[in-house]
């Protein structure tokens, strides 16, 4: 049995405000979007799976499941290829640890739970490779960044023939599974996906900007240090606000005398403020289009802190 949380539980938020507003200043023509899915896509997976997914876990989907499932470092599995492996759903997947982060069929309260995911690869010192279910995956993503149709339906076929094939098997290493309880971040999919979606969006910002946009104009800027410990009472004001009214979405401890509030957004401006969910010690200012650096200036005085970019512009 599951160990008791150390906090509250409590039902799934919706978070479709928060991901509609951070959609827009997503770099898709760089990392490269796949077709976005629809409300029909999601209610054709959940009668397949016999499942209602979570508003949070339909959110995701419905604004940012062409982005977030673009695999990744940790992305989040094709709607077309959900299933469940007993009692357990796969939505996210983690490459480099090898983790998967899902649902459990009757938790009521429709929370996060961790595994160490089993590849099921065989014959690995071989050329034929054709029986690794990854392999179908592969190819259904390249099928649905091309919007290649037909190639998406012959990948999810053969995809779900593996496991037909392979009933007895398990993708879930036995004895792995386990209930994050000590971290609301890592237990409600709401505040686990608003994370992952921050840090994904700052990794990306960070890679491109490496490339310069131009001399004189940038999408991405960086803050100076902020101060240790981090409060609430700190310059960022109006017309920067918490990106949620729901502030244990989007803040990185449980004390309320020692949050920091990861995401701002200014819509007067059309700009956000971002921390990095895993802990760099500093704030993002992202744009939607490359601005000079006379915009971060004027910024500065409305949030108390400086910034420079990467492309020489800005402190030092």
């Amino acid at each position: 049995m599951p160990n008791t949380p150390k906090f509250a539980l409590r039902k799934p938020y919706s978070i479709r405000a928060e991901l509609a507003a951070l959609n827009p200043f997503v770099r898709r023509e760089q990392t490269g979007a796949m077709q976005p899915y629809t409300m029909a896509d999601i209610e054709a997976a959940e009668k397949r799976l016999n499942f209602q997914l979570p508003a949070p876990i339909r959110e995701l989907y419905l604004i940012m499941g062409d982005y977030l499932c673009l695999q990744n470092e940790f992305y989040f599995r094709a709607l077309e290829l959900l299933r469940w492996d007993g009692d357990y759903l796969l939505l996210m997947h983690g490459l480099s640890d090898n983790l998967g982060f899902g649902l459990r069929r009757d938790d009521p309260n429709a929370t996060v739970y961790e595994w160490i995911c089993d590849d099921l690869a065989e014959n690995e010192d071989e050329d034929d490779d054709k029986d690794f279910f990854g392999n179908f995956e592969d190819d259904f993503e390249l099928c649905r960044h091309r919007g290649d149709v037909e190639g998406m339906q012959e990948a999810c076929a053969d995809y779900f023939a593996f496991w037909q094939e392979n009933a007895d098997r398990s993708e879930i290493i036995p004895e792995t599974v386990r209930q994050n309880t000590y971290a609301p971040f890592t237990f409600f999919w709401d505040a686990l996906i608003l994370r992952h979606t921050l840090s994904r969006m700052v990794d990306d910002a960070y890679i491109l900007d490496d490339a310069k946009m131009t001399a004189d104009l940038d999408q991405f800027y960086i803050s100076n240090d902020l101060p240790c410990p981090p409060t609430l009472q700190s310059q960022i004001a109006l017309p920067f606000a918490p990106l949620s009214e729901q502030l244990e979405l989007i803040t990185n401890a449980n004390e309320q005398t020692n949050q920091l509030i990861q995401a701002y957004i200014n819509c007067e401006d059309d700009c956000l403020l971002l921390t990095h969910p895993d802990g760099q010690n500093c704030y993002y200012l992202l744009t939607r289009q490359p601005v000079p650096y006379s915009f971060a200036q004027a910024m500065e005085a409305k949030c108390g802190l400086r910034f420079h970019s990467r492309n020489g512009n800005g402190q030092k």
